[in-house]
């Protein structure tokens, strides 16, 4: 990884680290272990699913949009008490969504139940040909998913997708509001020792460092690599102490190689 902007107010960064540290023992972060769930974090990697899977087969990807997955978790929650393509009304699944906000054309819905990982869920639909065709529908253009959470019923974990194919008759533009497409990741590391993905190597880096290692936050496997400052495949106080060298200006490079 390349050498990147660092502060030069050494005395400010270590004043910062120390008092983001206290700040951090008093106020401690979630804890990775937390028993609540992320719904909206897992629904995100559902679509990352959907979109590696589509692109392997040269398919564009599909827009998440904030509205279909706010209707998903709503069918999600409904799954919970009727397990079925009908509302608990008796209505479709699609008579959930506005169409003067979503003008669709065409549309589909994928359910599962059960699993408690996007990844267990996504291959439920994976070894499901109704469901994979849905997923591999070269003309939807844009998705919600939501997922439910309830201890107490018969499944405890309850998934929904949601396709759509626009109506470009009424949106020619194609674009519905808040359209995305979900990243891999949520922090990319610019650089060795960039470990908040702001592009500079600073105090907050050392203490989301500190935090990793006392097991208060977890790193993705961008941020495992930019850790690994000594790039012995394992991250260790060894490399807190020498970004902290960094910080301070006593090495000049990240990453540091040892002989």
């Amino acid at each position: 990884m390349q050498h990147i902007i660092k502060y030069t107010d050494r005395i400010i960064s270590v004043f910062m680290a120390l008092v983001i540290t206290t700040l951090c023992m008093n106020f401690p972060m979630k804890s990775a272990g937390s028993d609540e769930p992320d719904l909206k974090e897992l629904a995100e990697q559902v679509i990352v699913l959907v979109n590696e899977a589509r692109a392997e087969e040269g398919l564009e990807p599909l827009y998440a949009v904030p509205y279909l997955c706010d209707m998903s978790y709503v069918r999600a929650r409904e799954c919970i008490s009727t397990f079925s393509h009908e509302r608990p009304d008796g209505s479709m699944f699609i008579d959930l969504v506005d169409y003067s906000l979503v003008p669709w054309a065409a549309s589909a819905e994928n359910i599962a139940a059960g699993m408690n990982t996007a990844e267990a869920t996504f291959n439920q639909w994976k070894n499901s040909p109704k469901h994979w065709a849905a997923i591999m529908n070269p003309t939807y253009t844009h998705i919600g998913v939501g997922v439910a959470y309830e201890p107490n019923s018969d499944y405890q974990w309850y998934w929904e997708q949601l396709f759509i194919k626009l109506d470009t008759n009424v949106c020619p533009s194609g674009e519905l509001s808040g359209q995305y497409i979900p990243a891999k990741y949520k922090i990319v590391p610019k650089a060795a020792g960039d470990l908040n993905g702001d592009g500079i190597i600073d105090s907050f880096d050392y203490v989301l460092l500190k935090q990793y290692l006392a097991k208060e936050v977890t790193f993705n496997p961008l941020q495992t690599e930019s850790a690994d400052l000594l790039m012995d495949g394992a991250i260790t106080y060894s490399d807190a102490a020498y970004l902290k060298k960094y910080i301070l200006g006593e090495i000049t490079e990240l990453p540091v190689k040892i002989f």
